[in-house]
């Protein structure tokens, strides 16, 4: 891939996340880190430089970009852009990324609609996405969708905030082990 492939939109996004504590060289068509220990790695190629030489890159979520962490609403079920109701969003091969910016960084949590059905992930500190401009097993090509004029983040101060964003979406949390806990 070169940076013609890339939109005009999706190069301006890149620069928020071509940091070397952010970006981390993803297999080509794979989800998999191609270093073991990615956690405490710093990729010393760009973002345009990964996808020129033919592999995948992921973000890291739980990094801060100015006074916010980023994380962000992995969403795999099928009516993810109609629940979510976004203007901007990177579609995936099975559904939706939706990118935030927080105050107060959450945990790490699975998202359920109000059916009790697991429905996709809330990203955060150890964890990562691949990032748009890369290619899926599938074949399918992650992808900035929406309209221009519209803010690449959704910002929440604090994490009442975002749980209220996401119960009017129908959208609940809960922590991972959750399955754990409702034994005891």
């Amino acid at each position: 891939m070169n940076k013609e492939l890339l939109t005009i939109t999706e190069s301006k996004l890149i620069k928020c996340f071509d940091r070397p504590s952010i970006r981390i060289k993803v297999e080509f068509k794979g989800k998999k880190p191609l270093i073991t220990n990615w956690p405490n790695y710093y990729e010393p190629l760009t973002i345009l430089q990964l996808l020129a030489k033919g592999f995948n890159y992921g973000i890291r979520t739980g990094k801060k970009i100015g006074n916010y962490y980023f994380i962000v609403l992995d969403l795999d079920d099928l009516w993810a852009k109609e629940r979510m109701k976004e203007k901007r969003y990177i579609q995936t091969a099975h559904g939706i990324h939706v990118y935030c910016l927080i105050k107060e960084l959450p945990k790490n949590c699975w998202l359920f609609n109000q059916d009790n059905k697991k429905i996709g992930e809330l990203h955060s500190l150890g964890r990562f996405v691949v990032g748009f401009g890369s290619i899926h097993p599938s074949g399918i090509r992650y992808s900035l969708k929406g309209r221009n004029n519209v803010k690449w983040f959704n910002k929440f101060e604090t994490l009442a905030e975002l749980e209220q964003f996401l119960f009017e979406k129908n959208i609940f949390l809960k922590p991972w082990g959750w399955k754990k806990m409702e034994k005891n």
